[in-house]
C-alpha cells in the first residue's frame, strides 16, 4: 500500500475533500474564512489504510449552535467515504491574541461518531455552546500547517495562523506523547504511532525540524543506537503498508519506548533551562 500527498492522491480522496469543502461553504456561508489540510495528506505520507484526513478550518466568528448541528450532519454523512475525517473548527478570535492551550469551537473524529449520533437524535446539540473549550494539540496542528499545511480555501496560510511560540509547539508535542492515555505510557494500545510520534518529537527536540511520523521514523533509524532498529523498521513498515502493527512486537516497542521516554524527558527539561 503506498503513501501519497495531496497533490498525488487518488480521485475517491480528492472527491470525499472537496465534497466537504463545499458542504463547509454551505453550512458557514459568510462566516467561513478558510479550510486548511495538515496532517500525513499534507506531508505526502497519507496510508488510506491507517491515516485521517486532518484538516483545520477558520471561521469570523464563534458559530451558532444550528450551524454546529448541521456541520456535525455533514460530518457523519462525509467522513470514511472513503477515509476518516479529524477537523478542528476555529475562529479568528480563538487565534488572536494566542493562548495555549488553544480554544476552539468544534471538533470532529471518529471516536466521537456517536456520541455525535446521539446528540443529534435526542437534541443534546442544543447545548454545544453552553461551554467553551480549548486543546494542547492545536499548537502543534497550526505549527505543522504553516510548515506543511495546503489552503483549500481562503487567504493563504501565513495570513491566517500565527506563529506558534517554540514553548508552546514543545508543550504540544510532549502533552501527546507522554500523556498517560495516548503516549509511551500506552505503548501497549497504539504501538506504530507511539514509536514514531515519539521519534519526530525526539527529532525536534535535538535538531528543531518539524518532521512527520514517517520521516521522523526515518531520521531515528539514522540517528538512534542500532539495538532499536529492528523495531523502527517494522514501525516504519507497517505504517506504510497494513493498518496493523505489523511484525512490532510489544516487549521491543516497550523497551524502545523507556528509552525514548528518558531522552524526551531529559531534552525537555535542558529546553525548559534555556
Amino acid at each position: 500500500m503506498s503513501q501519497y500527498g495531496w497533490a498525488g492522491c487518488p480521485p475517491d480522496i480528492r472527491r470525499q475533500v472537496d465534497r466537504l469543502t463545499a458542504g463547509l461553504r454551505t453550512c458557514l456561508a459568510g462566516n467561513l474564512t478558510g479550510v486548511y489540510l495538515h496532517g500525513s495528506l499534507a506531508m505526502n505520507c497519507f496510508n488510506p489504510g491507517r491515516s485521517d484526513v486532518d484538516l483545520l478550518v477558520i471561521a469570523r466568528q464563534a458559530m451558532p449552535v444550528e450551524t454546529k448541528r448541521d456541520l456535525a450532519a455533514l460530518l457523519l454523512d462525509v467522513s470514511l467515504c472513503p477515509s476518516p475525517i479529524e477537523m478542528s473548527c476555529l475562529s479568528r478570535a480563538d487565534l488572536t491574541p494566542w493562548r495555549y492551550p488553544t480554544p476552539f469551537d468544534f471538533h470532529y473524529s471518529e471516536a466521537w461518531r456517536g456520541a455525535f449520533v446521539r446528540a443529534l437524535a435526542n437534541g443534546g446539540w442544543q447545548d454545544w455552546n453552553s461551554v467553551r473549550r480549548s486543546d494542547e494539540d492545536l499548537a502543534a496542528h497550526i505549527t505543522i500547517t504553516r510548515r506543511w499545511g495546503v489552503c483549500l480555501h481562503g487567504p493563504p496560510i501565513a495570513a491566517v495562523f500565527p506563529p506558534v511560540p517554540r514553548q508552546d509547539y514543545l508543550a504540544s508535542v510532549l502533552s501527546d506523547v507522554l500523556s498517560p492515555e495516548f503516549g509511551l505510557d500506552a505503548v501497549t494500545k497504539k504501538l506504530v504511532y507511539v514509536v514514531l510520534n515519539a521519534c519526530r518529537a525526539l527529532a525536534y527536540l535535538r535538531t528543531g525540524e518539524i518532521l512527520s511520523k514517517d520521516s521522523g521514523g526515518v531520521w531515528a533509524l539514522r540517528t538512534l543506537p542500532a539495538r532499536f532498529h529492528p523495531a523502527l523498521a517494522a514501525a516504519l513498515d507497517a505504517y506504510r503498508s497494513s493498518a496493523d502493527d505489523g511484525g512490532l512486537s510489544l516487549p521491543a516497542a516497550a523497551e524502545f519506548a523507556a528509552y525514548l521516554r528518558g531522552e524526551l524527558e531529559d531534552l525537555a527539561a535542558d529546553h525548559c533551562l534555556k
